[in-house]
């Protein structure tokens, strides 16, 4: 119950959502990635999966101004037989696009009220300067007797005009009052006016002088300094009987009827009138400290059906934050004056609305310097996540001296919102001179910087006018490209979403790219072994050669490198082609001992430090019908990282006899755990006597990790048996062994032998099985002089090597929708949520490792179009906020906006803090934090 009013703490300080929230449609994504030191202390990271969350549309209108039938929000004077005109704005206070059915009532319910002379008509204010053109009086769509605003977008507005005509018969006692209603077609059930009286406007009847007035925007400018000018005229009309004298319009632009922005004025001596008999001044009596934000018209009289009108211009200062069309800054005029009764009245017009666009700003720069060249301060160097120095300089660069061909750097960027507004910046990056293949990775706290505004463009999410965030931009060079002496750089660009043509630059170089290189060679004193240097092994036919190797890493960063070798054989009618079977030679003796031999082929020399050599022992397995000669053996190494490459061919192996069976090649591969690896072999006679399953024998050996593994053999690749033996049984049994004798497999013959290997759950990563396979023939009657191999000497063999991969910690993420409930008490996995409805993030860290992982710690973002709400873990469960001090999950979090970085670690030893060493995870350990956002 403490841990529920905590979250419920967390919401209330979180504040109401805006009316329409996040967009309909887009898609909240996030990924979490974790940190960690494994037992060697090395440092290393894992990424969750990404989550991905849909925004569902939700209605919602408004009409305004709002009004009572005892509180209309628009009252006008009109004489019997006049038409009155009503000024609204509707919004579409949804989250996506809708369309609205909008019709009038007219309530007669109060005293004295009298029904229009004609039915009321709606038009929409085309302009938007909330005065009823002739042009304007266009009939709408209709459905079920009401207009339709059809595709209005999410917080988008429609001016609209109720117009109507007062009776004929109307007396000095009547009055008229009327409302517009709106109805989502989205959803029905989201309405403004339908079933209350929120809307009303009232006409008040009379027989004497009736002023209307109107107010428009005639111009606005944008002026260098970023000042908007701009320019309103108030017009009055007498549309009433009788003169009215005394007639005064005026404006205070800074007053609770104005929005007009503090330091907003009225232009000196800029107002102009007509008729020119008026007098124009500028008073300041409201008192509120601005001496020019008033102006005012004075006429001595107005006759019936006579106009006066008054222009004038007003600065709204570069400083005042930007509006938009559901919020621009308004402004109401107003006009006085005495009837022929003497009794004086004050009229309001229409607001006049202006938007002030966004400014739009960015610059990005080296880390700690996102102006870059435009100020004097300089980014301090600092050491990437690779062990690199960056070095910064004023001119908005950045450099690492020099980077390895196959390895990465990552440059910190700072980029700052100098815009007014909030803005989101998309980032791209061009590659200049680097080689080809060089790659980009675009990076917020290590994980892939989301697409929060779904252009297709990573971005920086929402970023507040002033706001800096740091991105990162990890740089690859393939290690193929070789070296280059000269280096290259990477242009990142910033640039903003609300004003594309804003954007800023800065630039990440590396100074030169270092080439790997590699030898392979007969054991010598130099690194790597000396090709030149022939080798010979004479060999019994099905005998092993075996040759010292030795293969170096002359380039500048760490290297692992393939094996391969060929040697190819001369038999009765072809060749046959062998590979070479590579093992460490672990006592450096040149000779392939037991314990050498029992710890199995390998196919990849692991990684070796710069300068350094690995020994090996190269293993070519003659052909049991090889003839008599010398072969000579071809051998690779090759890195799969960087593609460098060196080669030996000048080891021969003498044949002197031939023999009769093969089983090849060597097979290799990787899978998850739990998984399944199939390799496929060739058993081919290669002598000249036929054999079947009572000639032949099998053996199979696994190595390595073995616990729980199982294997299955077929030669069908279909059917599988536990045995080789009773595959190779079913195989004479059905007659799948060759074509000219089904039971058994004649000289020249092979078939394919299939090994399933399974993998059990739990199999740590990079543990390694070895499976050797062995065929030997052993003929119940021998023919005269035949040869025979020795079957417990040198059978033929093949090896399936089955590395487990994946990393040493598995993170994975999930997501559940909670909907209102910040606690979480119901949750829908994976499904969509609405604006204001929270989601809850669940991330699980597994060790898969069979030692023990050290200063583990959870990393996860806050998406963009959401905020902070809770957070959960387990007992000792400690989380903190952009790096902040750490706090005990039990405390609810302060409510964080989109991009902030949330970490979570355990107190493993219970001290109460997280030490420099926690969380610790024992092998096959877990932990599990939630962290739940609101929608905005």
């Amino acid at each position: 119950m403490r841990h529920h009013a905590l979250l419920l703490a967390a919401f209330l300080s979180l504040g109401v959502a805006s009316a329409a929230g996040t967009r309909a449609g887009t898609q909240i994504t996030n990924q979490a990635s974790a940190a960690y030191r494994d037992s060697t202390g090395t440092r290393l990271d894992a990424n969750s999966n990404q989550v991905s969350t849909l925004v569902k549309q939700v209605g919602g209108v408004t009409i305004s101004p709002d009004g009572t039938p005892a509180a209309p929000g628009q009252q006008q004077q009109a004489v019997p037989g006049a038409e009155v005109v009503f000024p609204y704005t509707l919004t579409n206070t949804g989250n996506g696009t809708d369309s609205f059915l909008v019709d009038t009532m007219v309530d007669s319910s109060v005293t004295n009220t009298v029904a229009p002379a004609t039915p009321v008509v709606v038009y929409v204010d085309a302009n938007g300067d909330g005065i009823l053109q002739p042009g304007e009086r266009v009939a709408l769509p209709q459905s079920g007797g009401k207009s339709v605003f059809q595709n209005v977008a999410a917080d988008g507005t429609v001016k609209f005009f109720v117009v109507l005509q007062v009776p004929s018969s109307a007396t000095s006692v009547n009055k008229v009052i009327t409302q517009p209603t709106a109805t989502s077609t989205f959803d029905a059930n989201k309405t403004d006016g339908v079933s209350s009286s929120t809307n009303y406007s009232q006409v008040n009847v009379v027989q004497d002088a009736v002023l209307s007035i109107s107010k428009s925007v005639v111009s606005t400018t944008t002026e260098s300094n970023g000042d908007l000018t701009v320019v309103y005229r108030v017009q009055s009309t007498n549309t009433g009987t009788q003169a009215a004298s005394n007639v005064i319009l005026a404006d205070d632009i800074i007053s609770a009827t104005s929005t007009l922005p503090t330091g907003s004025v009225v232009v000196a001596s800029s107002a102009v009138i007509s008729p020119t008999t008026g007098t124009v001044t500028y008073p300041n009596t409201d008192g509120d400290g601005n001496a020019s934000d008033q102006v005012q018209a004075v006429f001595g009289s107005v006759a019936p059906g006579q106009s006066v009108q008054m222009t004038f211009t007003v600065t709204i200062p570069a400083s005042a934050a930007p509006t938009s069309g559901q919020n621009p800054y308004s402004n109401v005029a107003t006009v006085t004056y005495t009837g022929s009764t003497g009794t004086t009245t004050t009229t309001s017009s229409n607001t006049a609305d202006v938007t002030k666009a966004a400014t739009a700003a960015v610059a990005i720069g080296p880390n700690g310097d996102p102006l870059g060249a435009a100020d004097p301060t300089t980014g301090a160097a600092y050491t990437t996540a690779e062990g690199l120095t960056v070095t910064p300089d004023n001119a908005d660069t950045q450099t690492v001296a020099s980077l390895a061909a196959g390895s990465s750097v990552t440059f910190a960027q700072s980029v700052r919102n100098t815009g007014n507004s909030t803005d989101v910046f998309d980032f791209t990056a061009a590659l200049s001179d680097l080689p080809a293949g060089t790659t980009v990775d675009l990076l917020r706290d290590g994980v892939p910087l989301p697409d929060s505004d779904g252009d297709g463009v990573p971005d920086s999410g929402p970023l507040a006018p002033g706001q800096t965030a740091v991105i990162q931009v990890r740089v690859r060079v393939p290690a193929q490209g070789g070296a280059d002496a000269n280096g290259g750089s990477v242009v990142v660009t910033a640039t903003s979403s609300v004003d594309t043509s804003k954007k800023d630059t800065t630039t990440d170089r590396i100074g030169n790219v270092t080439a790997p290189s590699v030898s392979i060679g007969d054991t010598s004193g130099s690194n790597g072994g000396t090709p030149a240097t022939p080798g010979n092994q004479s060999v019994l036919p099905g005998v092993q050669a075996v040759f010292p190797m030795e293969v170096g890493n002359n380039g500048a960063q760490p290297d692992n490198y393939n094996l391969s070798g060929t040697a190819t054989f001369p038999v009765i009618g072809g060749t046959v082609p062998v590979t070479v079977v590579y093992y460490k030679d672990l006592d450096g003796d040149g000779v392939l001992d037991p314990n050498e031999l029992a710890a199995g082929p390998i196919t990849n020399t692991g990684t070796i430090q710069p300068g350094q050599e690995i020994k090996l022992l190269a293993v070519v397995n003659t052909p049991d019908n090889a003839l008599p000669g010398s072969v000579t053996v071809s051998q690779t190494a090759q890195s799969p990282v960087t593609n460098t490459s060196g080669t030996d061919t000048n080891n021969t192996v003498t044949v002197l006899q031939e023999y009769d069976v093969a089983l090849t090649p060597d097979r290799s591969g990787t899978t998850t755990s739990p998984g399944t690896a199939l390799y496929e072999h060739q058993l081919q006679n290669d002598g000249n006597t036929s054999f079947g399953p009572a000639d032949l024998s099998f053996t199979s050996t696994p190595a390595g990790a073995t616990t729980g593994w199982t294997y299955l053999y077929s030669f069908d690749g279909t059917t599988f048996f536990a045995s080789i033996g009773s595959a190779f049984s079913d195989a004479a049994t059905r007659n799948l062994l060759g074509s000219s004798g089904p039971a058994t497999l004649d000289p020249g013959e092979r078939v394919t032998l299939s090994v399933k290997i399974n993998v059990p759950a739990g199999a740590p990563t990079d543990s390694v099985n070895q499976l050797t396979l062995t065929a030997a023939t052993t003929p119940a009657s021998p023919a005269t002089g035949a040869v025979l191999r020795d079957p417990t000497g040198n059978p033929a063999r093949v090896t399936d090597t089955t590395r487990v991969v994946g990393g040493k910690l598995a993170i994975d993420k999930t997501v559940d929708n909670c909907g209102v409930l910040v606690s979480c008490n119901t949750v829908t996995s994976g499904a969509d949520a609405f604006p204001g409805e929270y989601l809850r993030y669940t991330l699980s860290a597994r060790n898969l490792s069979t030692e023990t992982l050290t200063e583990v710690v959870l990393r996860d973002t806050v998406p963009a179009n959401t905020v902070l709400a809770g957070v959960t873990g387990p007992t000792g469960g400690f989380y903190r906020i952009a790096g902040g001090a750490w706090t005990s999950v039990a405390t609810a979090p302060v409510a964080q906006t989109a991009g902030t970085l949330v970490e979570f670690a355990v107190d493993s030893n219970g001290n109460s803090v997280i030490d420099a060493d926690e969380t610790s995870l024992s092998s096959g350990a877990s932990v599990t934090f939630t962290m739940t956002v609101r929608v905005n």
